[in-house]
């Protein structure tokens, strides 16, 4: 074979072998980590890995500027999916390690989960359903959308794709961002706001944000603080945007009202962790994304990406 490329993203792990043709009709052996690949590999094991290899097929792997300098036959870093924040991608460049990514595909199954969350939590159906479940058949309060305020902090792909789906909804719906968008004219009713009044008026605040410089634990005890103490955070980003000590805080003081998170400053999720101890708390493994259509399109665009730098 004339090239090697590793595969290390958890979603096409399982269906590698879909794929094995594909790849051996373009002369490129596949290399499966012998480690169990729950979310993402580490320094030391990518260090490990990458010898010899020329392309990484990746997830959340920290591709850190130690491990891209170790890498000694490495061309291209293939992300499945969006989110490059765990890629050194200045390293990668000085390398001349090119680096690429699946964009804009997400906004479909991420903006339904958040939708989930919001009815889940709008029309109470967890308390309903404990209410029977105990025996207590007492009434619970509940709300229509339209009641509602949701606010995007981040208005990207997914962002919009969210706005869409709650004004069909009747929910008055406002963002935050630091980029001047160009808002579709299908969304058009929404509204900007500063991000201090968006913490001040949401009932739910959706992050669709990048994880960066500005937005590394954008959430924390002051931002907490101002939020509405009814108000429900839904982050369906990346971890490293919330604060979870604060969070954490946050709930414990009922400063809010309660959380959606499916992903984690650490991941797997520690079982040690204090937010398991939360009722009015909706986990996900990572997983908002998912949706096999979606999944089966990242997978060939990824391994086009390879082939692509490669030249085959």
């Amino acid at each position: 074979m004339k090239y090697k490329v590793l595969i290390t993203a958890p979603p096409i792990l399982p269906k590698v072998n879909n794929y094995i043709d594909i790849f051996n009709s373009k002369d490129v052996e596949v290399i499966i980590p012998k480690y169990e690949v729950l979310e993402s590999l580490n320094e030391e094991q990518l260090n490990e890995l990458l010898i010899d290899i020329d392309g990484i097929l990746c997830g959340d792997d920290c591709l850190s500027s130690s491990v891209i300098k170790s890498a000694n036959k490495l061309k291209v870093i293939s992300k499945w999916g969006t989110g490059i924040d765990s890629i050194d991608t200045k390293a990668a460049e000085e390398k001349g390690i090119e680096v690429k990514r699946v964009a804009d595909i997400f906004g479909p199954p991420v903006s339904e989960t958040v939708i989930g969350y919001i009815l889940l939590f709008n029309r109470n159906l967890i308390k309903k359903d404990n209410v029977v479940r105990e025996n207590k058949w007492a009434k619970v309060k509940s709300f229509l959308m339209r009641e509602k305020t949701l606010g995007i902090v981040g208005l990207g792909h997914i962002g919009k794709e969210l706005a869409k789906k709650a004004l069909s909804f009747g929910m008055k719906v406002q963002f935050c961002d630091i980029k001047d968008i160009e808002i579709p004219h299908e969304i058009s009713s929404i509204n900007k706001v500063s991000f201090e009044e968006l913490l001040g008026t949401s009932d739910f605040i959706s992050i669709h944000c990048d994880l960066n410089k500005t937005s590394q634990k954008l959430f924390g005890e002051k931002e907490f603080l101002k939020m509405k103490d009814d108000s429900i955070i839904i982050n369906t980003a990346r971890g490293q945007i919330i604060d979870e000590v604060s969070l954490i805080d946050a709930l414990k003081k009922d400063l809010i009202g309660a959380a959606a998170i499916d992903v984690f400053e650490e991941e797997p999720l520690p079982i040690t962790s204090e937010l398991r101890g939360f009722k009015n708390v909706i986990f996900s493994p990572h997983n908002s994304n998912g949706s096999p259509m979606i999944f089966n399109r990242v997978d060939e665009l990824s391994i086009q990406n390879v082939f692509k730098v490669l030249g085959i």
